[in-house]
């Protein structure tokens, strides 16, 4: 009976010590608690999940990728801000704040840390304000810029993100205005610091900015974007990740609680392992051809086109809109941009990318130009050979009339002689 329980115990224990087995991702994608999601690939550009992806949300403090990005865009970030009597005005700048007052001067460079990093609402109207001329200004700039990126359903009414009406934006809009400022090199070091201490001349005020996306610290794909919050907006979180190559970008609007980060780390894990993503055309491809003069040219794309597909899953090509500067070029320089090439995945427009000359091309002279280029040679040789010709004939007619006269004052003077003799 020992032999028995012994032989038992042991088979437990050994069972116990097999490594639980883990469940393997599922294909299908993520529960997502809020209202509305998005998911992207930043090198494709593709749709990879949407909730309610063209319903219209308060975007919070999501509101301020837009901000930095003009910021960064029209202005120097070594520009010495001086701020205004705005930052008393308690109807347009309260909730999340460093406390700015009217007169104090800052670089836009630390306001954009306290913008992206700490969210402070004054210090976006200070940007807005800088940047625009007015806050109305700036405002107009974010909706053209919107217009301008190819979307549809985003209204800005300020730069902070705090609630007001007609404040509102998409998931799908949110994402590709993320995207848009995750392709600048200066957005993207921005929104990866964790930390920052920033330069006041006043004492006792906040100088250490920290970010508020705690993805950052927990996982080692996420490499920033921004949160929000606002009692009518809720949670919401725009995270950018990057793993084995690819990028992507994810959007999640009016989350109850805190569980906005699980679930979008669900939603990342999604995009990453249920999807591929490759080269569909190489840098330097061929894209299309142009004719400069009498001569064509092959115009060649200056950064990939990828394609992203689901695992086991085939993908259809995508569509590509020739787009070429200018149509009556006669001279063109080798590397040359001669135009862009717009990438759509079905109804979507998914990338623009820059199109270049692969030679130079210069004018060619025509037949009529070279024919008279020869008469006025010929010309100019018959007119040179005529003069030289002439002044010949002149510089004989002086020398024989020259002779003729000296041979006559002889005579004159061998007259004389015998006359005197």
């Amino acid at each position: 009976m020992r032999i028995i329980t012994a032989l038992v115990c042991t088979i437990l224990i050994l069972l116990n010590s097999v490594p639980p087995v883990y469940a393997v991702s599922s294909s299908d994608p993520p529960e997502i608690r809020g209202e509305g999601a998005y998911l992207i690939d930043v090198q494709s550009g593709q749709t990879l999940y949407s909730k309610n992806g063209d319903e219209l949300f308060a975007p919070a403090s999501t509101t301020k990728i837009m901000t930095g990005l003009l910021a960064i865009e029209k202005g120097n970030l070594d520009d010495i801000v001086t701020l205004s009597s705005t930052m008393l005005d308690y109807q347009t700048v309260y909730g999340t704040r460093i406390y700015l007052e009217p007169g104090e001067q800052m670089s836009l460079r630390d306001l954009l840390y306290a913008l992206l990093l700490n969210s402070a609402n004054d210090a976006a109207v200070g940007i807005a304000e800088h940047i625009g001329g007015s806050l109305d200004q700036f405002v107009s700039m974010m909706n053209v810029k919107a217009k301008d990126l190819g979307l549809t359903n985003t209204t800005f009414k300020n730069p902070s993100g705090l609630s007001e009406e007609g404040h509102m934006t998409t998931p799908h809009d949110l994402a590709r205005i993320a995207q848009a400022a995750y392709a600048n090199p200066i957005f993207r070091e921005y929104i990866q610091t964790k930390r920052h201490t920033i330069t006041r001349s006043k004492p006792d005020v906040p100088t250490v900015m920290i970010n508020e996306n705690k993805l950052l610290s927990e996982n080692p794909y996420v490499n920033g974007m921004k949160t929000g919050y606002t009692a009518a907006a809720k949670n919401c979180l725009v995270a950018s990740a990057s793993k084995d190559g690819r990028e992507l970008i994810g959007v999640i609007l009016k989350s109850p609680g805190r569980e906005i980060y699980s679930d979008m780390e669900n939603l990342l894990d999604y995009g990453f392992s249920q999807f591929q993503t490759t080269v569909n055309k190489p840098a330097g491809s061929a894209i299309a051809k142009m004719t400069i003069g009498s001569e064509e040219i092959n115009m060649l794309s200056v950064s990939p086109i990828y394609t992203t597909r689901k695992v086991g899953e085939t993908v259809s090509e995508p569509t590509l809109k020739i787009i070429p500067l200018e149509t009556n070029v006669t001279e063109i320089e080798q590397d040359q941009t001669v135009g862009t090439v717009e990438v759509w995945n079905g109804n979507e427009k998914t990338g623009t990318i820059s199109l270049i000359s692969d030679r130079s091309v210069k004018p060619k002279q025509s037949l009529g130009n070279n024919y008279q280029r020869v008469i006025f040679l010929i010309l100019f040789v018959f007119s040179v050979i005529t003069l030289l010709f002439v002044q010949s004939k002149r510089s004989a007619v002086r020398k024989l009339r020259c002779s003729r006269s000296k041979k006559k004052e002889a005579q004159l003077q061998k007259a004389k002689n015998t006359d005197l003799i």
